[in-house]
């Protein structure tokens, strides 16, 4: 199975790091970065 790759850009760096737990959850799903 493919994983999917995902860029979180949010200018709250909280928000960026709760979406990036949650999707990290899955494991199907992989943060490769975030910005700003």
């Amino acid at each position: 199975m493919n994983k999917i790759s995902v860029l979180i850009a949010d200018d709250h760096s909280m928000v960026r790091q709760g979406l990036k737990q949650i999707l990290e959850l899955e494991d199907d799903i992989t943060v490769i970065a975030q910005a700003s």
